[in-house]
């Protein structure tokens, strides 16, 4: 879902915090509205970057499957890896072939040796991690020359501005009033523009290529909520139109790159 994090006193680790939302979660990709558009645009971005196989991919954050799954239709041999064991079990259920190949763990410490992967894919799962961390392990497993594609949000958009520094004050206020407890989230890594993210991505060794803008917010809370079906409209409307809105309208933001060094030569046969 399209993350805008609201501060919060008491931090749940992620895994828990998703093995209560697993179903939901996995429901929201055929819901229509906010939080089902936004999964879905940043979904068909990841993978218009990553393109269809033959190769060996990591989905690390695989939540319930839903992406592996439209890899495995083009092509890819598919691994995952997610924090939340009920996430796992709804993403083996959808994949029972590649079963033994999904497994729980974090992205800061992959259960994979070096250089296993073609190629890496990390969508929703950074902003809750510790970042150049889980940059670095993504780096360690993808073979030299090999493509990295992972998302990140964007913190100038409206939308997110909106949602983080208005609409959720406002909520904790309300809460506070009516005494009850303010939702909390895992935390996470902190806020980076795009036009940042290629520093971090290079400290990594990870040499940017592309970049897709996805989720496009423009319909402030909690209207978006009211008014789920023109909210997807509009973004869906403003979907392509360049990276210049992008920066201020996209939530969700897709990076592609290249893992730095030569490609391994082939096998002596």
């Amino acid at each position: 879902m399209t993350r805008t994090r609201e501060p919060c006193r008491s931090e749940p680790d992620a895994g828990a915090y998703f093995d209560d939302r697993a179903e939901r979660y996995d429901r929201a990709y055929d819901a229509r509205g906010v939080d089902g558009y936004a999964l879905r645009s940043r979904m068909a971005g990841a993978l218009q970057l990553l393109g269809s196989g033959p190769g060996e991919i990591l989905d690390a954050g695989m939540g319930p499957g839903r992406l592996l799954a439209e890899l495995a239709q083009r092509g890819w041999a598919v691994s995952g890896v997610d924090a939340s064991a009920e996430m796992v079990a709804a993403a083996r259920s959808k994949l029972p072939e590649a079963a033994s190949r999904l497994v729980q763990g974090k992205i800061e410490s992959l259960p994979f040796p070096d250089a296993s992967f073609d190629a890496v894919v990390a969508t929703g799962v950074l902003e809750y991690s510790q970042l150049e961390r889980a940059l670095r392990e993504l780096a360690r497993v993808l073979r030299p020359g090999g493509r990295a594609v992972v998302s990140y949000p964007n913190p100038g958009a409206y939308y997110v501005v909106w949602r983080t520094r208005v609409w959720y004050r406002f909520v904790r206020a309300a809460k506070r009033v009516a005494r009850r407890p303010a939702q909390t989230f895992p935390g996470g890594a902190p806020p980076v523009r795009p036009d940042r993210f290629p520093e971090v991505l290079a400290r990594a060794l990870l040499e940017q290529e592309r970049v897709r803008y996805t989720a496009f917010l423009v319909v402030p809370s909690p209207l978006d909520e009211l008014l789920p079906r023109p909210t997807e409209w509009l973004g869906r409307q403003l979907e392509g139109s360049g990276s210049r809105l992008g920066r201020r309208a996209s939530g969700q933001v897709v990076y592609s790159a290249r893992k730095s060094g030569p490609p391994e030569p082939p096998p002596h046969i």
